[in-house]
């Protein structure tokens, strides 16, 4: 991981067994069980570095952990800008001018497929949509329906607790299964963390 040292020693420090499976790790100061694991958001940073995307799209803000991690890699990457949704702050805004990266991230307060469809209107193509809110299928459809018109050939589509929520996995494979080109990948970490690549 290559992270801004105080954002990096800060997770390092508050981290503990990951209360779904204690053989990955849970990051306390930003919402232990209720943020991804440690290691997900390690992946979900090499992601970022790895794809260079332009615009991102979180749903599911929450105290801001894996948006600090997508948003520490667009700084190190040099470009990109990440959209962040949830109902309200709890705290993530002060965490991005904190660590540095509030230029790079723009947090909307409401609700998840109602932002995407209005923000989609206004940016060119969503390069990788990551999806971590209410994890009901109805919910997740809803919001991959509202970005749809945004993604292109190339384009990522991340899912976040697909092992642990049998309604966030039933969405997955409805999506898969209503795309069959896309490629996807599942990761079994503690909680299950899918991508799909639209072609």
């Amino acid at each position: 991981m290559s992270l801004e040292h105080g954002l990096q020693g800060e997770i390092i420090a508050s981290l503990s067994p990951d209360g779904w499976n204690p053989r990955w790790s849970q990051v306390n100061r930003f919402g232990g069980g209720h943020a991804i694991e440690f290691e997900a958001g390690e992946l979900l940073h090499s992601l970022v570095r790895a794809l260079k995307p332009s615009v991102v799209v979180e749903t599911g803000t929450h105290k801001g952990f894996s948006a600090l991690m997508i948003a520490s890699a667009l700084k190190q990457n040099g470009a990109g800008h990440l959209y962040t949704v949830d109902h309200q702050d709890y705290g993530a805004c002060a965490e991005f001018a904190k660590f540095g990266v509030a230029a790079l991230v723009t947090f909307i307060k409401g609700d998840s497929t109602a932002v995407i469809r209005d923000l989609v209107k206004t940016v060119a193509a969503v390069d990788l949509l990551w999806l971590d809110a209410d994890h009901s299928t109805e919910s997740v459809l809803s919001e991959f329906s509202a970005v749809r018109p945004a993604l292109r050939p190339g384009s990522y589509v991340a899912f976040h607790d697909t092992l642990t929520d049998p309604r966030e996995a039933a969405a997955v494979a409805r999506i898969a299964g209503e795309n069959p080109g896309w490629q996807h990948l599942h990761f079994a970490t503690a909680r299950g963390f899918d991508v799909l690549r639209a072609t």
